[in-house]
């Protein structure tokens, strides 16, 4: 197997899977940090005598490290290698990891979180980009990305059950740490793996990095980010729009300096022939709403412990039939090829089902089997559409350009990410109005869980395949 190192994509289907499976699993620990961190932030509150905004930014730190710099990261895959990317990606996580467990104060901690964010936006977009170079037809590429889907579903099953499970069973007297000094050995024995297993897919000889459209899209990206990340919480002065109303100007200079930087002969960080492809633009759009998710995930565990005051472990459990939702998704969507072009929009009209009822069911006061039954259906709806996505979006994108795709994708996710957790947040807590209790806190998340469901719902629409002209 060593020869693979560094050399050209196995011939083998068995070649391949295993590399992927190498992939799969350095893209696992990401998505598991983010959902690990929020069911621990009441012990590192305790722990470290943190503040609130200091605690507010052990969220925002990672997302806007991470969302900032993934179109750049996924470039620079393109241009100097996925393979050397992604190792050095997992190195530099593994370090993050380190810092964040054995950080002896608020500040320290914070700086740990934002490397996190760095070192996974040059990690993600290797994993997409190397599966779509690896797995190059149509069948075999949704194989893959089914597979993906199923890890992501894992990692929303299994970050929020080990962060109320590590928090509660405090293993060698670690309390929070435990949730990243636990990730190390996992960390060392990927990296290992990858090197042996993953193949070199990109790199091409005598180019350099579009410095200055990486400057301006991290630029731009921070202008959204940053202020929806930081509005609620400083209680939305007028200048924290300022960056906001920014952003447009940004991306039409942006776009300008690409096409301009193109025309001349130059290499852009994003080529403009990219977002001229249908598929691309329509999942990149279907993308920035289906992450408005995000708002469920802190919400629902907010309405659990304190709404309800139920302890961190049970508040991982109630959110496990999600995660088993989204792992079984994927897993029994994929052999069906013919409804395949279909699959994005009908697992997205499973989901909008589940969320509705989630809402109604919290409105009227309905826990147990029912309220676990429409969480596992709206998981199992995401899980069918997840994958449908990636592969919407990279499946007509060149080779070359797959790890700037990827990273294009993944940050329109983070945006619908930001923006859903500031709006929606602050939806919910203008309806929680300082009340306390059980019943206000029902209401106030089935308000803002309708609102998410209304923007899933645009989301399934344009998700429908056009019709096809007759030749």
């Amino acid at each position: 197997m060593s020869r693979w190192r560094g050399g050209a994509v196995p011939n083998s289907d068995a070649g391949r899977w295993a590399a992927a499976i190498a992939l799969l699993a350095g893209g696992f620990l990401p998505p598991v940090d983010f959902f690990i961190v929020n069911v621990a932030l009441p012990s590192i509150h305790a722990d470290l005598g943190a503040t609130p905004a200091e605690m507010q930014l052990v969220i925002s730190a990672y997302a806007v490290g991470y969302a900032v710099f993934l179109i750049t990261g996924g470039r620079l895959g393109d241009l100097f290698g996925r393979r050397r990317m992604f190792l050095a990606g997992m190195a530099a996580f593994s370090l993050a990891n380190l810092v964040c467990g054995v950080a002896p104060s608020p500040p320290l901690l914070l700086v740990g979180r934002v490397l996190q964010g760095l070192s996974a936006s040059m990690l993600i977009p290797q994993v997409l980009a190397s599966l779509r170079a690896l797995f190059a037809d149509e069948r075999s590429l949704a194989r893959a990305m089914s597979a993906y889907g199923i890890m992501m579903g894992m990692a929303a099953a299994i970050g929020q059950f080990a962060g109320g499970a590590l928090v509660q069973w405090n293993p060698f007297d670690w309390g929070w740490r435990a949730v990243f000094l636990l990730k190390l050995p996992i960390c060392a024995v990927t990296l290992g793996a990858a090197w042996v297993l993953v193949p070199e897919t990109g790199g091409r000889g005598g180019t350099r990095l579009d410095i200055g459209g990486a400057a301006l899209v991290s630029l731009m990206l921070a202008c959204v980010v940053v202020p929806l990340s930081k509005g609620r919480e400083l209680g939305w002065p007028w200048w924290i729009f300022a960056p906001l109303a920014l952003t447009p100007v940004l991306a039409a200079v942006f776009l300008c300096y690409e096409d301009r930087l193109a025309r001349h002969g130059g290499l852009p960080l994003v080529d403009p022939g990219l977002l001229a492809l249908p598929g691309f633009r329509r999942g990149v759009l279907v993308g920035t709403l289906f992450f408005f998710t995000t708002a469920f995930y802190f919400l629902f565990g907010i309405y659990h412990q304190e709404g309800r005051g139920v302890p961190p472990l049970q508040t991982g459990l109630a959110i496990v039939p999600y995660g088993v939702g989204l792992f079984l998704g994927p897993l029994l969507s994929a052999p069906m090829q013919r409804l395949r072009p279909k699959l994005l929009a009908l697992g997205m009209a499973v989901q909008v089902t589940g969320y509705a009822l989630i809402g109604l069911l919290v409105w009227a006061g309905t826990a147990g089997v029912p309220l676990s039954a429409v969480v596992f259906l709206a998981g199992f709806g995401q899980g069918v559409a997840f994958p449908r996505l990636f592969n919407t979006v990279l499946g007509d994108v060149p080779a070359h350009q797959a790890g700037v795709a990827a990273g294009i994708l993944n940050s329109a996710l983070q945006v619908g990410a930001a923006v859903s957790a500031a709006a929606i947040g602050s939806l919910f807590f203008a309806v929680l109005d300082g009340r306390s209790g059980e019943r206000a806190f029902a209401e106030a998340f089935a308000t803002a869980q309708w609102t998410v469901t209304a923007a899933l719902a645009v989301a399934m629409i344009i998700a429908i395949p056009p019709r096809r002209r007759p030749a």
